[in-house]
């Protein structure tokens, strides 16, 4: 049978590893200003786990019962929660790393309240590396392979294509795609044209420099 400073270890272990991976989603919340799982719905999960898992330990010596019963439906439960976390904005889906978080702080509950503290830890010591430093580097690598759009009017004079072409080139830029529509009576043409910037590049520069071009009418950009 449990001891209470036994069950005080496991729920304040709880407390302590759910509300470590909660602050790292509070800190993203905060910076984008929505409201969704943070610090406190991580913990009251975390606890609430511990604690189910402490019940259904106590009754497995009180009455010899099914102690995994208690921790299974806690997993299938958690499903119910993690799918309010989920938003739908138009063709983009947010919320699913959220909703995995409240999942996995779930089974870290669990753990801490079935006295596996090694497992509890450092399953919230690999989820906080999940969350930030992978996370990090995700968000670098997205922000490197950006593509932006150039649009263009320029004549239909081939050696005014050809010059807007060697300047991309003389930045550095990247060509993923053109596209050339004809415009009016054909003495112009629509440029466009979807590039890669290279990390630290001035774009204001650049897009001021296709603008001073000879038989450049209009530079419009915008993210892909």
């Amino acid at each position: 049978m449990l001891t209470e400073k036994e069950i005080i270890l496991r729920l304040v272990l709880a407390v302590v590893l759910g509300g470590m991976i909660g602050l790292e989603r509070e800190r993203l919340y905060v910076s984008i200003r929505t409201y969704s799982a943070g610090f406190r719905t991580h913990i009251l999960v975390c606890v609430g786990s511990a604690l189910a898992m402490v019940v259904s330990e106590g009754l497995h010596f009180q009455f010899k019962g099914d102690a995994a019963r208690v921790a299974a439906q806690v997993v299938s439960g958690i499903g119910f929660l993690g799918a309010g976390a989920i938003l739908r904005e138009g063709p983009l889906v947010r919320g699913l790393t959220t909703a995995a978080s409240l999942w996995v702080v779930a089974c870290v509950g669990l753990a801490a309240g079935g006295g596996f503290y090694l497992a509890a830890t450092l399953g919230t010591v690999l989820v906080l590396f999940a969350l930030v430093i992978l996370g990090a580097i995700e968000d670098y690598v997205r922000k490197k392979r950006q593509e932006d759009v150039l649009n263009l009017v320029v004549t239909s004079d081939p050696e005014d294509f050809q010059k807007v072409g060697a300047l991309l080139d003389e930045f550095g830029l990247i060509v993923k795609n053109i596209e050339i529509e004809k415009m009016g009576d054909g003495d112009r043409q629509l440029l466009e044209i979807t590039v890669q910037f290279r990390p630290h590049v001035n774009r204001v520069l650049i897009l001021n420099k296709l603008a001073s071009l000879p038989g450049v009418y209009r530079v419009e950009h915008r993210h892909s």
